[in-house]
């Protein structure tokens, strides 16, 4: 049965430029990557709350956001793949604070060709899709 939704097409606040992954926090919060190349969060009834990222490499930037989950403790991961080619996963907290990142192109452990999902257990390790190498690796975080 429908209960809401929420966007419109476009590069503002609460606005999609094709909506790719979703995932939902403990708390009901609801985080979006589409192709405007960040995350934004909504309350579980659709209000923007905030956003964070834009197209780039560095730090807190994203060439494709194809993947976000959130851990128990507030924690949220994303894979970032795409033309840049980040092969990468950035971790961030809660409120889009960028706290690290691992992973690089290649075949190895540890590295990527296209990681497109990622799925948090409740234990805290990470499991990434790695697409391009079909594959899926897992990953125990400290930090």
């Amino acid at each position: 049965m429908f209960v809401n939704k929420w966007g419109t097409e476009g590069t503002g606040d609460g606005q999609f430029r094709y909506p790719r992954v979703a995932a939902v926090a403990s708390d009901g919060s609801v985080y979006v990557g589409d192709n405007n190349h960040r995350i934004q969060k909504f309350t579980s009834e659709g209000v923007f709350v905030s956003q964070w990222g834009t197209e780039g490499s560095g730090n807190g930037e994203f060439s494709a956001t194809w993947g976000v989950a959130v851990a128990p403790d507030g924690s949220v991961y994303v894979s970032d793949s795409g033309i840049h080619g980040n092969n990468r996963i950035q971790k961030f907290t809660s409120e889009g604070v960028f706290v690290f990142k691992w992973g690089s192109q290649g075949s190895g452990d540890g590295q990527f060709q296209s990681p497109w999902g990622v799925a948090v257990a409740s234990a805290g390790s990470v499991y990434v899709a790695d697409a391009g190498n079909k594959r899926i690796q897992k990953f125990s975080v400290g930090q």
